[in-house]
């Protein structure tokens, strides 16, 4: 039996390494594509070990350092301000949803899910951030739209219910209001579902570029994916016309149009990594078992 059991391990931990090496792989030829000289990956094709190393991807990027520290500062806002404030309005909102002695969660629940098959579409959409709520030009614009999605309400809402009730009214009990009860009991009791929540709210903040383009116009507002994607707007341009932005003509092939892309991969991907090696710790079981006894 010990040396079956040591065998399934083996089998097991060979699986997990070669998984964990195609999670890896793209990652890895992410950065090895852009430290690429432009050329070689023309001749050669995407390497694991560039043929010939280059940093001409980075120097474009970085031409102009200050407007790429304004961009991801105004992402970093964004991302901030935004998942705060999203998961306390989510858990404010799924947790009277959760409570079986709620007479109208049924009927909210309806209309929230109501939200989920139908939309007033862009263009209300559109009229409302920029007519009535004169957001033109704001933040806000790219913040509060996004709090309260329905689908995260209700995930929140089934974690919610997974807590024994027993936990609920011994607080009740013991004099404590909804709302301590609600602070004290039911968030410290949610921290894995509340971190894979703030790991979602993340990344859609931080990958927001559409709600940008059509609401912001000033350039010192413009969020970090914005940015690049007029960087690779402007690097198509100049390979289509061969015309650098001072009017002198350029070789389309010294443009590493391919190494830059893989760049900005890198550049966009590298904060999320680093909240989701933040958030990570918090992606176990929480610690409801045993909480009640008997």
């Amino acid at each position: 039996m010990r040396k079956e059991t040591v065998i399934l391990q083996t089998f097991a931990n060979a699986c997990l390494i070669i998984f964990c090496a195609m999670c890896l792989l793209p990652m890895v030829l992410t950065v090895a594509v852009s430290v690429t000289d432009g050329s070689t990956i023309q001749t050669y094709g995407y390497r694991l070990i560039p043929a010939v190393f280059s940093w001409d991807a980075y120097r474009y990027i970085f031409q102009d350092a200050s407007t790429l520290i304004s961009g991801y500062k105004n992402s970093i806002i964004i991302v901030v301000c935004g998942t705060l404030l999203n998961l306390f309005v989510t858990s404010m909102i799924a947790y009277p949803l959760a409570r079986r002695d709620f007479r109208f969660r049924g009927i909210i629940a309806f209309f929230i899910f109501f939200t989920m098959i139908f939309s007033g579409g862009m263009v209300p959409f559109y009229i409302l951030i920029v007519q009535y709520l004169h957001w033109k030009n704001s933040l806000l614009a790219l913040i509060i739209p996004s709090i309260a999605a329905p689908f995260q309400i209700f995930l929140l809402r089934v974690f919610f219910q997974d807590i024994p009730p027993a936990l609920v009214e011994s607080a009740k009990i013991d004099g404590a209001s909804d709302f301590r009860t609600y602070r004290s009991i039911i968030l410290p009791l949610s921290k894995p579902a509340l971190a894979t929540l703030a790991l979602m709210m993340t990344l859609g903040y931080w990958n927001e570029a559409i709600h940008a383009m059509l609401f912001i116009d000033k350039s010192n507002l413009f969020p970090i994916q914005l940015i690049l994607k007029n960087i690779t707007t402007f690097i198509q341009q100049v390979k289509s016309g061969a015309i650098d932005p001072s009017g002198l003509p350029v070789d389309p092939a010294e443009v590493p149009s391919d190494s830059i892309m893989y760049a900005m991969m890198v550049m966009t991907s590298l904060p999320v990594m680093f909240v989701f090696a933040f958030l990570q710790k918090y992606f176990v079981k929480g610690m409801t078992i045993g909480a009640v006894k008997g």
